[in-house]
């Protein structure tokens, strides 16, 4: 009978030690975390523009959530959730009703609860926000807009808040702004090429930081342009010579001609889209002085040309050229424009060796089909500093140097940047603008 008093025992105490050693376990690796909790967009403003709430529990899953909105003493539901499966993470995407808030100070309090043993560890945020439905209202300070198709123009104005984005908006195409010391904003917009006059209606946007988007027209007067036509000739001379080069460019084609097709079309369309990145990297301000310099030479080509190509007596495809053609001796020195950082150095697809060059604001000047290049990206030029020598890299026929200017990746003619009048009326009158704001 002793003995069996013991065996009891000692299973009594194997059985406490267990209990009391599960016990422990739980108490120091039980889920003792709540879910994470994060909302977007991170504003301390918001509007009637849609939130999202993310939660995430990935030891224990999410069990329910409540988000409830409360402003002066009163408080509102805007959520409920249960999560009967337990998922590891869930998105809910919430707008505010109106109803509910006036504008000014609330607080949104958001409480998660994840499914762990014994009803759940808890999560709770409570975010001050600001509720905010006026948009910004822009004030236009400068007076007269004269533009021509293909042409620029420098726009300046005020706003009644902080914008989080602002500028021109063409079409579908948005030019930004860039504040001022003064609390003013410049923006330097282009009239496209390819915009005809009845679709061109320029606008200002400025969207703030709660969402809200005002726009607004202003007084400008618009000219189409006229472009030549040009009939250009390939020849398998030209093929043979300069498709080798975008070989690795474009893989899949099989002969010169088809490398040529790729490359004019595909490979320009790309090549032209990356003139947007490029046009992002700018001062906020201009950093250079006065008219652009001309380099030396016979212009070869215009802006805006149209562009027919023939081989073999039929036509194979059309572009339009976004540049002016200036002939060149052998190798001559290509010099810059105006002041500006380099932002770009090194081969670029149909401009091969190529250097732009940033003037700020996103205006942007462009040498192409150089034979070297003399500077670097991030080096400040001065106007007339040497950036490297003419040449026929890329798409070119023959030695001469391509010149481009840019608004914001836009190409536009760089014929009025050449013009001293055209600078004073349309820029340095706009900078006093944008300065004084009379």
């Amino acid at each position: 009978m002793a003995h069996g008093n013991r065996i009891v025992r000692k299973l009594y105490l194997v059985l406490s030690i267990a209990i009391i050693g599960s016990g422990v376990f739980f108490f120091f690796f039980r889920d003792k975390e709540g879910p994470a909790l994060k909302v977007s967009p991170e504003s301390p403003s918001v509007s009637l523009r849609p939130l999202t709430v993310e939660l995430k529990d990935e030891k224990s899953g999410l069990r329910s959530l409540q988000i409830v909105l409360i402003q002066k003493e009163k408080e509102s539901s805007v959520i409920t959730r249960q999560y009967p499966d337990r998922p590891r993470q869930v998105s809910e995407n919430f707008a505010l009703d109106p109803s509910m808030l006036t504008e000014g100070a609330f607080t949104l309090r958001l409480k998660a609860k994840d499914g762990a043993f014994l009803g759940g560890n808890a999560s709770e945020v409570e975010l001050p926000l600001t509720f905010d439905k006026t948009p910004p209202v822009p004030t236009v300070l400068s007076r007269t807009h004269n533009m021509r198709q293909g042409g620029s123009a420098l726009i300046a104005y005020s706003l009644s808040e902080k914008p989080s984005r602002t500028g021109v908006k063409v079409g579908n195409r948005e030019f930004p702004a860039y504040r001022q010391p003064s609390g003013n904003y410049l923006c330097l917009f282009a009239y496209p090429h390819d915009v005809e006059r009845a679709d061109f209606q320029p606008m200002i946007f400025a969207e703030d930081l709660a969402g809200n988007l005002g726009e607004g027209g202003f007084y400008f007067h618009a000219r189409s342009g006229r472009y030549r036509h040009d009939r250009l000739n390939i020849s398998d001379q030209f093929l043979n010579a300069k498709m080798p080069q975008f070989r690795n460019e474009v893989p899949e084609a099989q002969t010169p001609l088809d490398i040529f097709l790729m490359v004019n079309r595909k490979l320009r369309e790309k090549n032209e889209g990356d003139l947007h990145r490029h046009g992002a990297n700018t001062a906020t301000s201009f950093l250079f002085d006065g008219a652009f310099v001309r380099q030396p030479g016979k212009t070869m080509a215009t802006f805006g040309d149209r562009r027919s190509y023939f081989y073999q007596g039929k036509q194979i495809d059309n572009q339009i050229h976004l540049g002016v053609d200036i002939a060149s001796f052998v190798q001559s020195p290509i010099k810059a424009a105006n002041a500006g950082r380099v932002i770009f150095a090194g081969f670029y697809g149909i401009y091969g060796e190529c250097v732009i060059v940033d003037h700020g604001l996103g205006l942007q000047s462009l040498y192409g089909h150089l034979s070297r290049i003399d500077v670097g990206e991030g080096q400040e030029v001065a106007r007339d500093a040497v950036i490297g020598l003419s040449g026929a890299t890329g798409m070119a026929g023959g030695d001469h140097l391509h010149f481009g200017i840019l608004v914001s990746g836009v190409p536009v003619d760089p014929i009025e940047w050449w013009d001293p009048n055209w600078i004073k009326n349309n820029v340095e009158d706009r900078l006093a603008d944008a300065v004084s704001g009379q």
